[in-house]
């Protein structure tokens, strides 16, 4: 058992050396392959909504080696209407020898939020490149390491316009740079605040923001008692944080995590105030369900 895995293990390195000595401009996009007549490509789903979910087929009928590109970039297309479609975010090179066939992993994510993950053996069709906002999220993931919820965020962040505040920062903001990108599609400032959603059994996002989470950097002129609040767009304060406690003058930092399930949408407003009186910090943030479809 244990030769059989290596040897498997071996062949498998031997065929990735390969692809990557391989000039990439020797590869073809997966469509013109797919517009060979010795060439058969069909997309399955592996089952799931993220990271290498898809499977591509390839059966080689002609006489050359086919060189295979998936690109980073690509909507592949669900035939079942109520299965999320899936955006390929890296590119995958692969080579079949003549007369032969070959199955190979795609790494992608669902790119429709409101419908159902793809289920194992569902047909996907070769699909389309997408336009440029799309390209640049999945040119920014093929060159980096990020956190898969991070990724799995920011393509709904464009292709169902979910809030950029959604994308968490993740370990030592390791998804900061994705983040950045996706806030400079929208044109919107890199928001100082992450939210997170309830999670439902049997449901890939249910759109339902479940608690709001940073910290708050504020400087105080000196030593005083200092009070968080959190007031809606009328002003009337809808909870509070921090309620008169002694902190020391300069920098101080304070972690929260807050409750936000059953809010309504809209702008609020985080209030640092020092000894009851004097605002020394004021931070905004945005609750907002209205998605695209």
């Amino acid at each position: 058992m244990k030769l059989k895995i290596g040897l498997t293990l071996l062949c498998w390195l031997s065929y990735m050396q390969a692809i990557y000595s391989i000039d990439k401009s020797t590869f073809i996009a997966i469509d013109k392959v797919a517009g060979n007549p010795a060439v058969s490509v069909k997309f399955n789903s592996k089952g799931g909504h993220q990271g290498y979910c898809i499977e591509v087929a390839i059966e080689n009928n002609g006489f050359d080696t086919c060189f295979a590109w998936v690109e980073a970039g690509r909507r592949l297309v669900s035939e079942e209407e109520k299965q999320q479609d899936i955006f390929v975010v890296k590119n995958q090179y692969v080579m079949v020898a003549p007369k032969s066939k070959g199955k190979f992993n795609v790494f992608g994510f669902c790119c429709q939020s409101h419908d159902a993950s793809p289920r194992a053996g569902t047909v996907f069709k070769m699909g389309y490149i997408e336009n440029k906002d799309w390209q640049t999220i999945a040119n920014i993931v093929n060159a980096n390491d990020f956190e898969m919820g991070a990724i799995q965020h920011a393509v709904w962040a464009v292709s169902n316009n979910h809030p950029v505040s959604s994308i968490d920062k993740g370990k030592d903001e390791k998804n900061l740079l994705l983040l950045q990108t996706v806030a400079n599609i929208k044109h919107i400032e890199l928001p100082w605040y992450s939210i997170g959603y309830k999670k439902i059994n049997n449901q890939i996002f249910s759109n339902l923001p479940s608690h709001i989470y940073s910290d708050i950097k504020y400087r105080l002129p000196y030593n005083g008692e200092v009070s968080i609040v959190v007031r809606d767009k009328h002003g009337i304060v809808q909870t509070t944080l921090l309620e008169d406690v002694p902190k020391n003058e300069g920098v101080n930092t304070y972690y929260f995590d807050l409750d936000i399930g059953g809010w309504k949408d809209g702008n609020y407003t985080v209030e640092v105030v020092l000894d009851n009186h004097k605002i020394i910090e004021k931070k905004k943030f945005e609750i907002n369900t209205q998605l695209d479809h």
